[in-house]
């Protein structure tokens, strides 16, 4: 019974590392004139937009769009190869491109 209640323990331990660890991998993507700067626990931390995108309102939504979920993307490529080693399989690390 101890031995499940201790192993419960690590878990949220490791769990609580890798959700720190994840808001500390940075990512940056630019699409288009926009860029993106996320964290691998995908929240969004800034977006720049090129001045000349303000002119047209339709491109800036659609590359909008475009340009966040390329660095959701990227931040999720980041993120796998951490939980993977964290999880205690650092074999997999490859398996996500990291």
């Amino acid at each position: 019974m101890f031995g499940n209640i201790s192993q419960l323990l690590e878990m949220k331990k490791k769990a609580e590392e890798l959700k720190l660890k994840l808001e500390s991998i940075q990512v940056t993507e630019t699409t288009n004139g926009i860029t993106v700067d996320c964290n691998a626990n995908r929240k969004i931390l800034a977006v720049h937009i090129e001045p000349e995108m303000l002119n047209d309102k339709s491109r800036l939504e659609d590359n909008m769009v475009l340009a966040i979920n390329n660095a959701l993307a990227a931040a999720e490529k980041a993120a796998m190869g951490d939980v993977a080693a964290i999880a205690g399989m650092p074999g997999l690390g490859g398996l996500f491109g990291k």
